[in-house]
C-alpha cells in the first residue's frame, strides 16, 4: 500500500478547482428518556457516486504508464465532515509506477463532497480501473 500526502500538484489535478471546506453538519441532541435516538448518517451513495464522476475525468490526463495496458488501483478516502478529501491511500496490485498512482490521487483529492454528520469524517473505498 502507498500512502500519499494530499497536497500534490500535477497538471490534471489543475484541471479540477480545488473544493471548499463547509460547515460540517451538527446532529441535534436526542432525549433518550422519550426514546429518541440520534444517529450519524454521513454521505449516501448518490452523493458519492457525484462527487467522484466530478472529477474522475480529468485522471485521463494522466500520463500512461508505459508498457501497461491496464490498471487497477483501489484509493481508500477519508471524507472530513467539512466535503475535503483529507487523506488519501493507494493499493495497486498491478505494478503501476507510483507516479501515475500519485497523478490519479491528486485527481480524486479534489471531488467536491457535501457536508455531512460525521465529525471524524466517513471512509470509502474507490476503485479505479483503466484500460488502454
Amino acid at each position: 500500500m502507498l500512502l500519499l500526502p494530499v497536497a500534490l500538484a500535477t497538471a490534471p489535478a489543475d484541471r479540477v478547482p480545488t473544493p471548499r471546506p463547509e460547515p460540517c453538519i451538527v446532529l441535534a441532541d436526542a432525549n433518550p428518556c422519550e426514546g429518541e435516538v440520534v444517529q450519524s448518517q454521513g454521505l449516501g451513495y448518490a452523493e458519492v457516486r457525484l462527487a467522484l464522476n466530478g472529477v474522475i475525468q480529468a485522471a485521463l490526463y494522466c500520463p500512461r504508464p508505459e508498457g501497461m495496458d491496464e490498471v487497477r488501483l483501489t484509493y481508500e478516502l477519508l471524507v472530513g465532515c467539512d466535503g475535503v478529501v483529507d487523506t488519501i491511500e493507494a493499493s495497486d496490485d498491478g505494478g503501476a509506477p507510483d507516479g501515475y498512482v500519485s497523478c490519479v490521487a491528486s485527481v480524486i483529492e479534489k471531488a467536491d463532497f457535501p457536508a455531512h454528520d460525521m465529525p471524524d469524517g466517513m471512509e470509502l473505498t474507490y476503485p479505479v480501473d483503466v484500460a488502454w
